[in-house]
């Protein structure tokens, strides 16, 4: 089982193999790669997850930097009300998981919210696929 937050619900569909650093780079492919091919379940949790494990900027379970911090876990919050409220099941098949939130997120609208002023926005693959649309 994998532990994702919110927003990473949506970061790990856009994900092409940027990242942090070398570590974070290498653990973000490796659960990518597990969720893609639908190897494991996903349990959705409200605090640092699987991909934060090697984030350098975590530090005691929070982002060192406290204004950062706070928008995470907004974007957290922002995703998870957007999802929650149509299924509250603990574990979840990616497929099912995936087909939830992108339900819930199909346009310009649904993402700025959460997505606008990541720095990985302009080269996320999801944040792309809705801009197209």
């Amino acid at each position: 089982m994998i532990k994702l937050r919110g927003h990473h619900l949506l970061c790990i569909q856009g994900f092409q193999g940027y990242g942090y650093s070398d570590k974070f780079q290498e653990n973000m492919k490796n659960i990518h790669k597990k969720i893609m091919s639908n190897e494991e379940t996903i349990q959705i949790v409200t605090s640092p997850d699987d991909i934060c494990e090697f984030c350098p900027n975590l530090n005691k379970g929070q982002c060192k930097d406290y204004i950062e911090d706070q928008k995470i876990l907004k974007m957290d919050t922002i995703v998870l009300d957007k999802i929650l409220n149509k299924d509250n099941k603990k574990e979840y098949k990616p497929s099912e998981l995936f087909e939830i939130v992108n339900n819930a997120f199909r346009e310009k609208k649904d993402i700025e919210d959460v997505c606008i002023g990541c720095m990985w926005f302009c080269k996320c693959l999801w944040v792309k696929q809705i801009l197209d649309d």
